[in-house]
């Protein structure tokens, strides 16, 4: 886990309620998100990006695939044309969860924001299944990141996220390369060069580029990423 960063877990909608407000009335967290406290949360603002986790029920299938890619990345272009205040910078799927690294101008920003992506992915991704219902858990994960190191750590971790998942395995590396279940084909921080300004101009409708100091600058003084990094685990 990075040291000084704060997270927060944020629910995906808000509960429904019967008889109003009352003390310790709800649902309570179960399980890995058991004892999580709602209160002193660290405000999101502009300048610090935003690392979220956001993971799929068991039902639904395999985010690694050519189909679930492309619900997503309809869902983060419609999100990004949809609204300013909240942007998606770079992501990465695994079968079950996706990472993002994204911006917001403020804690409500974000909420509102995830809750209308999550909307999206939902929609088409139940479309893609041919079938309705509930796609994500309640909550999701976010952690805000306030330094340099703390960011490019966190980018690391989220566009090499599945060479950390095979080496977790035991599972070959092989030699560096780009994830194509990612954002890391039009990622400008590799080391030696990465997608040329023509392919990074075409992905640009499905995220966003950077706007705070430390996503799009600040970070690099920390040394650009390399393709055969194995990031270590986040605890996330």
């Amino acid at each position: 886990m990075m040291r000084g960063a704060r997270q927060l877990r944020f629910r995906l909608s808000p509960p429904r309620s019967h008889g109003g407000r009352r003390p310790g009335a709800g649902r309570k967290p179960s399980g890995a998100r058991a004892g999580v406290s709602h209160h002193g949360r660290p405000s999101v603002t502009a300048s610090s990006p935003v690392h979220v986790t956001l993971r799929v029920l068991p039902h639904v299938w395999n985010l690694r695939s050519q189909r679930a890619l492309r619900v997503v990345e309809a869902a983060f272009e419609a999100a990004t044309a949809a609204r300013s205040t909240f942007r998606v910078v770079h992501f990465a799927l695994e079968g079950n969860h996706l990472h993002l690294i994204a911006e917001a101008d403020g804690s409500r920003a974000l909420s509102s924001g995830m809750q209308g992506l999550c909307i999206r992915l939902a929609k088409g991704l139940n479309r893609m299944m041919g079938r309705r219902g509930k796609v994500f858990a309640d909550r999701y994960h976010a952690r805000v990141l306030g330094t340099p190191t703390e960011v490019r750590t966190a980018l690391a971790y989220v566009l090499l996220n599945h060479r950390s998942h095979l080496a977790r395995m035991g599972k070959p590396l092989g030699r560096g390369g780009v994830d194509r279940f990612s954002s890391g084909g039009w990622f400008d921080g590799w080391r030696g060069g990465g997608a040329g300004a023509a392919v990074r101009e075409a992905a640009r409708s499905i995220t966003a580029a950077p706007r705070s100091w430390l996503l799009s600058t600040g970070w690099r003084r920390r040394g650009l990423l390399s393709c055969d990094e194995v990031p270590r685990a986040l605890g996330g």
